[in-house]
């Protein structure tokens, strides 16, 4: 038995549909899997011990590409055609989309298969689209999969790491905090404190507070991890809010990592404190504690799964879920760090 699954972009969404990885491999153990994704993405399942072949779209270079030169759109379409060629030399007993958009879906369209679903609504093909825009993520996603007839209930998206990812991690940390990941009796924690929206980003001031809170009743160690292009803005801000008493518990890591030796260091940490983003999508997926910060996106929709996992919102903003990525007023982060530090220790008493 072949099965194909499609999930191009984005991340959030990708480690989302790792949940049908696992559920298909559960239902078919003998099953192939192959499956198609975009390369920038890759990381968050390469390592899935079900996958049996990976085919590849490459957005980030066909946008990039384009820009130099129209001309590339002849050779881009090439290069798309080449890799449906290699999906159509199998025959697949089901075939599902679970990204639903035009450029993933025209690969399902052409792919030889008895089956085929899509997530969401497309001429001609069996989908499932959410009843209300406020449904989680995941409930389109099982929908889609119970589509197929594939049980899903029981499962949840999951990252594998690695295994050499550990080991180039723990050379990069400094000896003080490489003791800190390796002992119990502390808490190491990866703060993320940036996204792709400026308006989902917790100030790193007030990160800082509430790192002071935790440290004040734990053993506490803090990492900022962030994308290399905010390491000197992170610095600038560390510099100018560090408190004296965390001087030397908390690390810019900014770009010293790559993706792999990120989720190693989030699979091992004590909690994650994150900006409603990619590393709090992560953390769920490595099972790791996580408090994560809405404010214009909504938990209902993209929120963390699981028992190790907080939400933390304004008590006080009205304008919760805006979906605004520019904003004048941006009261939505104005509250009190005191709500992350007892959403940290209401965590490490449960777990």
């Amino acid at each position: 038995m072949k099965i194909l699954l499609i999930k191009q972009t984005s991340l959030g969404d990708l480690i989302h549909s790792t949940l049908a990885i696992e559920a298909v491999k559960a239902q078919y153990p003998d099953a192939e899997i192959h499956f198609m994704v975009d390369r920038a993405c890759a990381f968050a399942v390469e390592n899935n011990p079900h996958i049996d072949k990976f085919f590849y779209y490459d957005q980030q270079d066909h946008f990039r590409r384009l820009r130099k030169s129209k001309l590339s759109a002849f050779k881009i379409a090439g290069e798309i055609l080449s890799e449906l060629k290699k999906i159509r030399q199998h025959k697949y007993d089901i075939a599902i989309d679970l990204q639903g958009i035009e450029r993933s879906v025209f690969y399902l369209y052409f792919c030889k298969t008895k089956k085929k679903f899509v997530k969401g609504k497309k001429p001609f093909l069996k989908g499932f689209k959410n009843a209300s825009k406020d449904d989680h993520a995941l409930t389109e996603l099982k929908g889609t999969l119970k589509l197929a007839e594939i049980n899903c209930d029981d499962f949840f998206p999951k990252i594998y790491l690695h295994e050499e990812s550990g080991k180039s991690l723990d050379d990069k940390l400094p000896k003080n905090y490489l003791e800190a990941l390796n002992d119990s009796g502390k808490k190491f924690c990866v703060i993320s404190p940036y996204t792709s929206w400026k308006t989902k980003d917790v100030p790193v001031k007030n990160w800082l507070q509430a790192a002071e809170l935790i440290a004040g009743k734990e053993n506490a160690y803090f990492v900022f991890s962030a994308t290399p292009d905010k390491r000197e803005e992170l610095q600038k801000e560390l510099d100018q809010h560090l408190p004296e008493s965390l001087k030397d518990k908390v690390l810019n890591f900014a770009g010293k990592t790559n993706i792999q030796e990120l989720l190693s260091l989030i699979g091992r940490s004590s909690l994650v404190m994150a900006s409603e983003g990619a590393a709090g999508h992560m953390a769920s997926a490595l099972d790791t504690p996580l408090c994560v910060v809405f404010g214009p996106t909504k938990p209902s929709r993209v929120g963390p799964w699981g028992d190790k996992a907080k939400v933390i919102q304004s008590p006080d903003a009205s304008c919760l879920g805006c979906y605004k990525r520019s904003c004048d007023e941006w009261i939505c982060m104005d509250f009190s760090p005191q709500l992350i530090a007892d959403a940290a220790f209401e965590l490490w008493a449960k777990n």
